[in-house]
C-alpha cells in the first residue's frame, strides 16, 4: 500500500509540475514582488510582423480601459514614466494627463496590466497651482532617482496656464523635487520658456504659445539632463511647432541651470529669473521634415544608439535614432497615416525595465482615433530591431 501512495504521489507532483509549465506566460505573469532583478520577457515570435527597413512591427492592439478610470477616453495624453526605483522590488508609473497620477506597485512595465488599476487617489503634484505657470495644469514628462540623494526624485515636468472660456494654453517646463518616494512635491519653479510674454487674453482657437510637451533623459555620456521639448523655432520656416532641445549640466536640474540649443550648441539662456523668459528656439536639423511634438525618448541598449518617436501634427509617428543624443538621423515615418486612417498620437517607449532604456524588442503605446471632443483609443504595437 505504501509504494501504491507514493508513486500515486509522484504522478500528481509531475501532473501538477506540467499543469504549471503549461500556464506559465513570463510575458503577462511574471511576479517580481521580491526581486530587485528587471523584468524579463520571452522574446516574440516576429514571423506574423509587419516587416520594415529597421524593424518588424506587430498589428495594433486595443487596450481596454474600465468606465471608472480617471480621465478615461484620454488616454494617452502624454509623457508616461515608468521605473523600478533603487529602494523598490515593483516598477512604478507615472501618468500623465492634466494632472499626474502615481502608481508604485505594478508588477510588470506594461501599461496594460495597470491602468485598471488607476484611481483619483494615485493623483500627485499639482495641488496649489502658480498663476500664470500651472493654473492650467501640470504633469510629468520625466520622473528620475537622483543618484547618492537617498531616496530623493527630480520630477520634470510641462505646465499650462489658461484663459477663462479659451482652449488656448500658455505652456512651459518646471521642475520640482521629492524627498518622500514621489508622495509629495517641492512647488515647482520654471526652467525653459518661451521667447515672448504669456498674452492678457487667449486666442479663440487652440492656439499654443511659449513651449512644452517634451521628455527629459539623463545622458551618461554628457553628464547632463537633456530636454526634447516642442516650440516655435527660429529656423523652422514656417509657424509649426517642431522638436527642438535643451541641456542642463546641473546634477538636480535647477532653475537657470538650463540651455537651449542654437543650432550648434547650447548656449539660448533657458528661462530668465527675472523676466520669466526663455531664448529663441532652434529647430532640430534632422527633424524639421515633420513638425510635430511630444517625443518619447529613450537608449536603446541592441542599437547602442538614442531612439525617439513623435508625433506629426498630421498624426502619424515619426522615428530618428542618434549617437550622442545630440546629431540626429533624418526622420522617417514609422506610423503613417495609410496604417493608422485615424491618426496616431503621444507615442510612449517602453521597455522591460521602463521607459528609460530598451532593447532588441520594446512597446510602443499611442493614441488613437481621436475625435472632435478629443476622445481617444489606448493602442500599442511592439517593435523588435533588425
Amino acid at each position: 500500500m505504501k509504494k501504491i501512495i507514493i508513486i500515486l504521489l509522484a504522478m500528481a507532483s509531475v501532473s501538477c509540475i506540467a499543469g504549471c509549465l503549461r500556464d506559465l506566460d513570463l510575458a503577462h505573469k511574471y511576479d517580481n514582488s521580491t526581486s530587485k532583478e528587471p523584468y524579463e520577457e520571452q522574446e516574440d515570435d516576429v514571423s506574423n510582423y509587419s516587416e520594415f527597413d529597421k524593424w518588424y512591427l506587430s498589428d495594433r492592439y486595443d487596450i481596454n480601459v474600465e468606465d471608472e478610470i480617471p480621465r478615461k477616453g484620454y488616454w494617452l495624453d502624454g509623457k508616461i514614466t515608468v521605473v523600478k526605483f533603487s529602494w523598490a522590488a515593483k516598477f512604478s508609473i507615472f501618468w500623465s494627463a492634466d494632472r499626474s497620477l502615481m502608481q508604485s506597485d505594478c508588477d510588470t512595465p506594461w501599461l496594460e496590466y495597470n491602468i485598471n488599476r488607476l484611481s483619483v487617489n494615485d493623483e500627485v503634484i499639482g495641488d496649489k497651482p502658480t498663476q500664470n505657470f500651472t493654473d492650467g495644469g501640470q504633469w510629468f514628462i520625466g520622473v528620475h532617482e537622483l543618484k547618492g540623494k537617498n531616496g530623493k526624485l527630480v520630477g520634470f515636468f510641462h505646465a499650462e496656464s489658461h484663459w477663462p472660456g479659451k482652449l488656448s494654453a500658455y505652456k512651459s517646463i518646471g521642475v520640482a523635487y521629492s524627498d518622500d518616494m514621489g508622495k509629495t512635491w517641492t512647488k515647482g519653479n520654471m526652467i525653459l520658456s518661451g521667447t515672448d510674454p504669456r498674452p492678457e487674453t487667449g486666442a479663440n482657437d487652440t492656439r499654443s504659445y511659449g513651449l512644452g510637451d517634451g521628455c527629459i533623459v539623463y545622458n551618461e555620456e554628457r553628464e547632463s539632463w537633456i530636454c526634447y521639448y516642442c516650440g516655435s523655432c527660429t529656423n523652422a520656416g514656417t509657424r509649426s511647432y517642431m522638436i527642438s532641445m535643451a541641456e542642463s549640466k546641473d546634477p538636480e536640474g535647477k532653475a537657470g541651470t538650463w540651455k537651449k540649443w542654437d543650432g550648434f550648441g547650447f548656449t539660448a539662456e533657458g528661462c530668465n529669473g527675472t523676466t520669466g523668459l526663455g531664448g529663441a528656439n532652434y529647430a532640430i536639423d534632422e527633424l524639421k521634415k515633420f513638425p510635430g511634438g511630444n517625443p518619447s525618448v529613450m537608449y536603446n541598449t541592441y542599437l547602442n544608439k538614442w531612439i525617439m518617436v513623435y508625433h506629426s501634427w498630421n498624426r502619424a509617428i515619426i522615428y530618428s535614432e542618434s549617437e550622442d543624443g545630440i546629431n540626429w538621423t533624418k526622420a522617417v515615418t514609422m506610423i503613417s497615416k495609410t496604417m493608422e486612417p485615424g491618426g496616431a498620437m503621444y507615442p510612449n517607449l517602453i521597455g522591460p525595465d521602463g521607459d528609460t532604456e530598451g532593447g532588441k524588442q520594446i512597446r510602443m503605446y499611442y493614441s488613437t482615433d481621436m475625435d472632435g471632443l478629443g476622445i481617444r483609443t489606448l493602442s500599442c504595437r511592439r517593435i523588435s530591431f533588425k
